[in-house]
């Protein structure tokens, strides 16, 4: 059964957690520890919720555990590696996106990077799926905002 899971899911959490630290070993690493998470505490967990949501917020809350780490590095600079790799515009995207306030940043990765519906971003983030839906907005007003005046937010 759990290898079932984490078959079906691995590939999913492992682009969550690459869109949060832009770098492979990283996201691995991350991601691995998820599912170690996921299955230590599996016992407890029995179906309280879906799956996929409960795997997107331990993922969460690594790569939460390991912005607190590394707070004062994160994405100041567009990693040269990747800027080589993908399309100039998508990683000005990924980093504008790093830049806004965390919870609308969250929002904005679960909904545009991930595909999320609201009511599951809702059940990862513990908020409402309106509440969701309206993060999703005010970031993209954010977004629009960095895009055509380069202003940045406060929040990283």
């Amino acid at each position: 059964m759990l290898e079932k899971i984490i078959r079906k899911y691995y590939d999913e959490i492992f682009r969550y957690c690459y869109h949060h630290v832009e770098s492979s070993a990283l996201a691995e690493d991350l991601c691995q520890d998820t599912f170690v998470s996921f299955i230590e505490h599996y016992g407890r967990y029995r179906q309280e919720g879906r799956t996929r949501n409960y795997l997107y917020t331990i993922a969460k809350n690594k790569c939460i555990d390991h912005y607190k780490k590394q707070r004062p590095f994160i994405m100041e600079k567009v990693p040269e590696q990747e800027a080589g790799t993908c399309m100039e515009e998508e990683v000005v995207v990924k980093h504008m996106v790093m830049c806004l306030p965390e919870e609308l940043r969250e929002a904005i990765v679960l909904r545009y990077f991930q595909g999320l519906k609201y009511t599951d971003i809702g059940a990862i983030l513990k908020i409402s799926s309106s509440l969701a839906k309206y993060r999703v907005k005010k970031g993209l007003e954010l977004l629009a905002e960095m895009e055509g005046g380069g202003h940045e937010t406060k929040g990283h």
